[in-house]
């Protein structure tokens, strides 16, 4: 019979890449983006890969050895790098910050030649990572997930999750495809998970709550573009949710 155990499914096969130890929530859907955005923008001069973990959510494995030993704060997403900063091994938690690490070691989505678009960039990542993250998720929280029927918290989170909305509306209109101009990056990706939980996640909250973002036409054909990335689709496959006790 398979060993399933969180030790047996936290071992590394290929200890020579990063390890991703994540789920399919929209905080891991940013990291296993930017790993396949990476692996497809790298394709052509070398072989990226790296070793993607499940982590049992339902069961608290987050919460329990060996996780915690990588990531302290008992949280997914987190990576190891066995070769990080002058080849010494390093391991990250907290998605902002994976995306950070993995822009500055890999400049294809975070610029290294252009200090305004990296400026740029970084405010994006970090609005998306504080703002976005934060209340789309109490928002996910109190419409499909609390016990209580508590309509104050659920229109307290919707009012402030369509704010949000208006604010990358208005970055939309400067007409390009990407948050930051014609180049894909970080900020992107540390933000458009969050609309995918609207219709993936939280059951009927993009229709019943949102309209389908119809209010938000910039930002529904953003959400759409990043979807079509084909590291996009890979994503939202890489840490499957683990149901099986």
């Amino acid at each position: 019979m398979e060993d399933i155990s969180l030790a047996a499914r936290m071992r590394q096969s290929k200890p020579d890449l990063i390890q991703l130890y994540s789920a399919a929530t929209p905080n891991g859907i940013k990291v296993a983006a930017a790993l396949e955005e990476i692996k497809d923008l790298r394709s052509t001069t070398e072989v990226f890969d790296y070793e993607p973990h499940s982590i049992n959510l339902r069961e608290g494995e987050t919460r329990h050895e060996p996780f915690t030993k990588i990531s302290p704060s008992g949280k997914i997403p987190a990576i190891y790098d066995p070769h990080g900063p002058h080849d010494k091994p390093i391991s990250i938690f907290e998605s902002g910050a994976i995306l950070m690490y993995l822009g500055e070691k890999y400049h294809e989505l975070l610029s290294d030649t252009d200090p305004i678009l990296r400026a740029e960039t970084i405010k994006w990542l970090f609005w998306g990572s504080a703002a976005i993250s934060s209340q789309f998720k109490l928002f996910g929280f109190y419409y499909k997930y609390c016990p209580h029927n508590l309509p104050y918290c659920v229109n307290r989170y919707s009012s402030e999750c369509h704010r949000l909305l208006s604010v990358l509306e208005g970055q939309l209109k400067h007409g390009k495809d990407w948050i930051v101009g014609d180049m894909y990056t970080i900020a992107d990706i540390s933000i458009w998970p969050w609309v995918h939980a609207m219709y993936d996640n939280y059951g009927d909250a993009a229709s019943a709550a949102f309209n389908n973002f119809k209010g938000y036409p910039y930002v529904s054909a953003w959400y759409h573009r990043c979807l079509a990335r084909p590291a996009s689709q890979r994503s939202l496959d890489v840490t499957p949710f683990i149901f099986e006790k």
